[in-house]
C-alpha cells in the first residue's frame, strides 16, 4: 500500500474508527480526522475486504448487500439460492454477480445450521473471503466467513490481529483468548463482530461471524468440528457436493 492512502483505505479507516467509538455503528461514512489516519490497513486485516483497488470494512460490505439499489441485481444466486452452475449452491443478498468460493476451509453447513439454531443453508459466495449464508425466521440472511490468513501459526496470526484491534479500540488490554474445548484455537470479539483462528491445516484458518449468527457455545461446536473432524483436502481434490461439508 502506498504512503498516501487510497480513497477506499480512507473509507475503511473512517468506518472502523466510527465503529469502535459508538455503541451502534452508523451507516454513514464520515471523513477521518487527521489524528486517526496513521493506522495502516490492508486485506490481511480480518475486518476489511478488497474490491478492485480499494478496501472496505467487511461488516459494511455485509450490510450494503442488504440495501436496495437501482437497478436491482439480477444475476444467478443474487437474493435467491441457485444451483444451476453445478458447482455450489450460490447465494448473496445483493451482489450483482456472485461466484462460488475459491477454497475449502472445513465449514460444514449442516453442522453450522444445527449448532447455531439456524433453519436453512442459503448458499455461498466469494467476496475477498468465502461467505456462507443462512436463514432464520425474522432475520436478514445471517453469515459467517472463512479464509486463510497470514501467519505460520495461530500465535503469529493472533499477535498481529490483537495488536491492530488494541490500536483501533484504544484498549491496550485487548487480547484473544483460548476457545473452550478447541485445542490451539483462539478467538476474540468487538461489538457485534467475532473472530476465531483455527490450527490443524497447512495454513491458519480465520472464521468471522456476528453475534446474531451464533452463540459462543454454538460456535465453539462449529470450530471444534472444523478443528478435529474436518480434514484438509488434497491439492486438486474435487468438491464433495453443492453444499459444503467437512471431509472426514
Amino acid at each position: 500500500m502506498s504512503a498516501c492512502p487510497t480513497t477506499g483505505a480512507r473509507v475503511v479507516m473512517a468506518a472502523l474508527v466510527l465503529s469502535v467509538t459508538t455503541a451502534c455503528p452508523s451507516e454513514v461514512v464520515v471523513p477521518a480526522r487527521k489524528a486517526e489516519v496513521a493506522v495502516a490497513l490492508d486485506e490481511s486485516d480480518p475486518r476489511v475486504v478488497r474490491q478492485g483497488e480499494d478496501l472496505y470494512p467487511a461488516e459494511t460490505i455485509e450490510r450494503a448487500e442488504n440495501i436496495n439499489r437501482d437497478p436491482a441485481p439480477s444475476g444467478l444466486g443474487t437474493g435467491k439460492p441457485d444451483e444451476s452452475n453445478g458447482v455450489c449452491r450460490l447465494f448473496a443478498p445483493r451482489l450483482p454477480d456472485p461466484e462460488c468460493c475459491k477454497g475449502e476451509y472445513g465449514v460444514d453447513a449442516e453442522i453450522v445450521t444445527e449448532a447455531c439454531g439456524l433453519e436453512l443453508y442459503l448458499g455461498e459466495s466469494f467476496q475477498g473471503t468465502c461467505g456462507y449464508y443462512f436463514h432464520r425466521t425474522g432475520d436478514l440472511p445471517l453469515w459467517l466467513r472463512a479464509s486463510f490468513i497470514e501467519g505460520a501459526t495461530v500465535a503469529d496470526a493472533v499477535a498481529a490481529h490483537d495488536a491492530k484491534l488494541a490500536r483501533l479500540t484504544k484498549n491496550d488490554a485487548f487480547a484473544s483468548t483460548a476457545v473452550p474445548g478447541v485445542e490451539g484455537a483462539m478467538w476474540s470479539s468487538h461489538e457485534k463482530l467475532h473472530w476465531a483462528f483455527i490450527p490443524g491445516w497447512d495454513k491458519v484458518r480465520l472464521v468471522t461471524w456476528t453475534a446474531a449468527t451464533c452463540t459462543d457455545d454454538g460456535m465453539a461446536k462449529v470450530l471444534a468440528h472444523m478443528n478435529r473432524t474436518a480434514k484438509q483436502p488434497q491439492p486438486g481434490a474435487e468438491r464433495l457436493g453443492l453444499i459444503p461439508r467437512a471431509r472426514t
